[in-house]
């Protein structure tokens, strides 16, 4: 009889799911032990890393700026023939405190070819009080280690750089040869700007990066790699920069704290998922035994038809759906899955309506709400008004600054306008490269105008440099409006063109222009900007 035993289906059916769930759970405890727990640490450390990056990234484009201001400020006219001794109001009528703060400058220095100081002007960190002076003496003394540091620089002819300064307080400092604007001739002398790397710029960038930010100075090395200290819930990370000075200047070290919710919470799901396979499985060999043939495998065929084959007729799936049992459970739940995951798709298809760029609408996006607004207009009377704007000349803003700069540019453009669309109450979206679209409805000639010269002031008011552009020495736009006038003779895709050929002329008429279309021709230029440089 045991030998009977031993032969039954059952008893070896036992056997071998019971030899599979020893297997299984030692499998699930090597597989956790050496590769599930050390992803989820290493995809922990890679995610503390993409935020150092992203400080990183974010502290190095201040540097940019930085290097970008300096340059502006260096390579001027009024500059130059301020160290020429051309022009003694030079600082009266640009320095001020108040111009410091905004700019969060510490310090600008003027130096000669030599190297010896020509005019010195900042804000005392002690007083905070604004001081210029001609020598790093007195008052200024708190300019020396500065001064000495800018001197070092100049003898080794660092002809144009930013870099960190910790000798004493952290700051960050660029440098460039005075020039014409024209950049013609010889250098007359140097340029200095120190921006203090203290307590209002962590703030600042915090806000920037919307993460907790650390800075120290360190006496080590600057290493080559991260440093990371794991506590509890919290992980603190830093990384250092090298910096300028003497040979025993300090590095830098710029750390961030994160919360680790998402390392612990995954981990502790995923042990929670380890005791209940196991417990599963258990109980799977107690049911398959009791349910194996006549009420699990028949209907789990049944069901993996029912999966297999979307296109089963109504019938079919109405008899899986409708049971009362677990193959009706999973079949329903298969039905509510395969929903949830067409809402998903449909999700994923109002995702794709935006620009990824600017995070405005997109083309595909404005032709639906303009279709919209066509068809919301209530008789000739109602007003509807399309306009179309186009930066001036940035291909050649791409070509002189480079594309990942044009690419900032355009979010900067698009921030502003998209602000003055809510605050307006109109609907804009990037159409093109360059090229955004404005739905105005409800909105008269004079007040598409209004509208053209906001967005148009928005962006002047900017003020980004464009050293190549003809119009002016920063990045401006042109627009076009149309009015929409029978909307049972007039479709959307030509009240669009019309307002293209508004644009057209706007450019042809020398851009940086709020042109509205008349018919037969486009004509009659709203508004003209002539922002000073």
């Amino acid at each position: 009889m045991q030998h009977r035993f031993s032969r039954s289906l059952r008893f070896r059916f036992f056997a071998a799911l019971g030899g599979l769930l020893v297997c299984a759970i030692a499998a699930l405890a090597a597989l956790s032990a050496w590769i599930i727990f050390p992803a989820l640490q290493a995809e922990e450390r890679a995610m503390v890393k993409r935020e150092l990056d992203r400080v990183e990234r974010s502290f190095q484009l201040d540097q940019q700026q930085l290097q970008s201001q300096v340059r502006d400020w260096a390579h001027w006219d009024d500059t130059y023939q301020f160290v020429q001794g051309d022009y003694p109001r030079y600082s009266e009528v640009n320095f001020s405190q108040e111009m410091f703060e905004d700019m969060r400058y510490q310090l600008m220095a003027f130096f000669t070819t030599t190297g010896d100081v020509h005019f010195l002007a900042g804000i005392n960190p002690v007083t905070g009080n604004y001081q210029t002076c001609t020598t790093p003496n007195d008052e200024c003394a708190w300019m020396t280690p500065f001064v000495k540091t800018m001197q070092a620089a100049i003898a080794e002819d660092r002809s144009e750089s930013t870099a960190i300064y910790a000798d004493h307080n952290a700051a960050l400092m660029a440098s460039t040869p005075i020039l014409r604007t024209d950049k013609s001739g010889d250098s007359v002398g140097w340029l200095f700007k120190v921006r203090s790397l203290d307590d209002e710029w962590i703030s600042y960038m915090e806000d920037y990066t919307g993460l907790p930010i650390s800075l120290t100075l360190s006496n080590e090395k600057a290493p080559g790699s991260d440093d990371f200290h794991f506590s509890g819930n919290t992980v603190f990370a830093e990384r250092y920069f090298p910096a300028y000075g003497s040979a025993n200047s300090p590095s830098l070290a710029l750390g961030i704290d994160l919360n680790r919710t998402s390392y612990l919470t995954s981990l502790t799901t995923f042990r929670y998922v380890l005791v209940w396979t196991a417990v599963l499985m258990i109980m799977v060999i107690a049911l398959v035994l009791l349910l194996l043939e006549k009420i699990v495998l028949k209907p789990l065929r049944l069901l993996t038809q029912f999966t297999q084959q979307i296109g089963m007729t109504e019938s079919q799936t109405d008899w899986l759906t409708k049971r009362d049992d677990e193959i009706g459970l999973l079949s329903r739940a298969f039905q509510e899955q395969f929903a949830h995951q067409q809402q998903l798709n449909d999700e994923l298809l109002k995702l794709s309506t935006h620009d990824a760029l600017t995070g405005l609408p997109n083309r595909r996006l404005f032709d639906q709400r303009l279709d919209a607004a066509f068809s919301e207009v209530d008789g000739t009377s109602d007003l509807l008004a399309v306009m179309m704007l186009d930066i001036d000349h940035f291909k050649l803003y791409n070509d002189h600054y480079g594309h990942p700069e044009g690419d900032i540019c355009l979010q900067r453009l698009a921030e502003v306008m998209h602000n003055v669309a809510q605050a307006r109450g109109f609907f804009i979206a990037r159409t093109g490269g360059e090229e955004f679209c404005a739905i105005l409805p409800h909105t008269s000639p004079g007040s598409a105008k209004h509208i053209g010269e906001q967005l148009s002031l928005a962006v002047d008011r900017l003020q980004i440099p464009h050293a190549t552009s003809p119009v002016k020495p920063f990045v401006t736009i042109s627009a076009g409006i149309a009015m929409l006038q029978d909307p049972k003779s007039q479709s959307p895709s030509e009240v669009v063109s019309c307002a293209d050929q508004a644009l057209y002329l706007a450019k042809e008429a020398g851009r940086h222009q709020v042109v509205l279309f008349r018919p037969p021709l486009a004509s009659g230029v709203i508004s003209e900007h002539n922002t000073p440089p």
